[in-house]
């Protein structure tokens, strides 16, 4: 049996754990609704987003050998929610942001997945993007140009080839 690394964990539980609960006791302006409307409103953004992130780091950290950093996975990912977006962890984390901002009634939880988001996006740009298409070549370039990369279901710009006559 593999062993398991608490590496990939940590980071989703500072981010969509620890910061969240610190910045849920800051004063801030209340958002409107009951508990039960908060409930019904934040709880299947949290589930949603944490089920996308859980899913997320088991393909890319828990069953290969993928350093945390910005060296590529050992292995290109693109089943699960890789299936329809390039970024399922990003995405997903934010939707968890989102619900607990919703369930704690925080505000300041809304500037952190803003914040969690610019970083993501900026990263991903710069850093993991080009590193997936060095070691993955032009099956990471193909993935890339037919799955949407942040918002799902979105057309993706094709790669226009010459028509056959």
């Amino acid at each position: 049996m593999p062993e398991l690394r608490i590496g990939p964990l940590a980071v989703p539980a500072v981010v969509a754990g620890v910061v969240p609960a610190l910045l849920s006791v800051l004063p801030g302006p209340d958002l409107p609704g009951s508990v039960a409307v908060r409930c019904a409103v934040g709880g299947p953004l949290a589930l949603l987003g944490g089920v996308l992130v859980a899913d997320a780091v088991n393909r890319v950290y828990l069953r290969q050998p993928t350093p945390l950093g910005d060296l590529p996975p050992e292995h290109l990912v693109t089943a699960g929610g890789y299936r329809i977006v390039r970024n399922p962890m990003t995405i997903g984390m934010i939707l968890l942001l989102l619900g607990e901002t919703v369930l704690y009634a925080a505000p300041a939880i809304l500037g952190w997945a803003a914040t969690v988001l610019a970083i993501s996006v900026v990263t991903t740009r710069r850093i993991e993007e080009p590193s997936l298409a060095e070691a993955f070549g032009e099956r990471y370039r193909s993935y890339a140009t037919e799955t949407a990369g942040w918002i799902p279901f979105r057309p993706v710009r094709r790669s226009r080839r010459p028509t056959e006559v």
